[in-house]
């Protein structure tokens, strides 16, 4: 009789915190740890090793992005990579990241977090050469981020800025996991 009246307890408990799982994202956020890593991963469309931003997750790494342009003069890809890394991590570690947008600092085209649609950019994720298109930048980021593009974004004005909302969380959990 005591052991079924525990196995209840411990059912109803088990019962009521799977059910909080799916109704409370920020505490699945809490659970979940992710680390925002600088390493070098193998590409198979240039046979070579690359620096890549990598979010660990429970499931594994997961490439952001592949750093492989030298066009930065004192900046090579693996310094971008080690000063970016951390940015993601800040941003993901400030509330999350899910409204990127482009903008200018330093009258230099940048990528950013901001905290709502139409928001200021609130942190920096990376800076772009000027003759990059931030447009074409964004749009990469955010079709790697909700899933609709596979693989990392390869990082190789008077432009309009651009609101994306993304679903970061999602591609944490739907996102290719890659192998060592």
């Amino acid at each position: 009789m005591m052991n079924n009246k525990l196995f209840s307890v411990i059912a109803v408990s088990t019962g009521i915190a799977i059910s909080g799982i799916g109704l409370n994202s920020e505490s699945a956020k809490a659970q979940e740890q992710v680390q925002f890593v600088c390493a070098q991963s193998f590409d198979q469309q240039t046979n070579q090793k690359l620096p890549t931003t990598f979010a660990w997750t429970s499931r594994g790494k997961i490439a952001v992005v592949r750093w492989e342009t030298n066009a930065f003069k004192n900046f090579s890809p693996q310094t971008r990579c080690q000063k970016v890394s951390p940015r993601f991590q800040e941003a993901y570690d400030n509330g999350g990241i899910n409204f990127l947008t482009n903008g200018r600092i330093n009258q230099q085209p940048v990528i950013c977090i901001a905290r709502e649609s139409g928001g200021e950019c609130d942190t920096l994720l990376m800076t772009l050469r000027p003759d990059d298109n931030p447009i074409t930048v964004l749009t990469q980021l955010q079709e790697v981020l909700n899933g609709r593009q596979v693989g990392a974004v390869r990082h190789s004005s008077n432009v309009p800025q651009l609101y994306y909302q993304v679903d970061f969380e999602n591609f944490l959990r739907t996102a290719p996991v890659e192998s060592k």
